[in-house]
């Protein structure tokens, strides 16, 4: 074997493991996007459900904490 065949052997090899890389990065913030819409969902219907912010103060602390979190992501970009 040539020095350009195990070149080209060594980068084929390392773009395979870059490739695999990428899609278990790709699935992991997926499943991060999911778990962070259910946790704005389940704070948006505590907030919706609970009659009086007396009643349930920390859903509407959180429902408020996320959504300038969210407001803070978006003004940074």
């Amino acid at each position: 074997m040539t020095n350009e065949e195990k070149i080209l052997s060594m980068l084929g090899k390392m773009q395979a493991d870059i490739d695999t890389l990428i899609s278990k990065v790709d699935f992991q913030n997926e499943t991060l996007r999911q778990e962070k819409k259910l946790r704005q969902m389940a704070a948006f219907n505590n907030f919706v459900n609970s009659k009086t912010d007396e009643e349930e103060p920390e859903a509407t602390a959180e429902f408020f904490r996320i959504m300038d979190a969210e407001e803070a992501r978006k003004a940074a970009f």
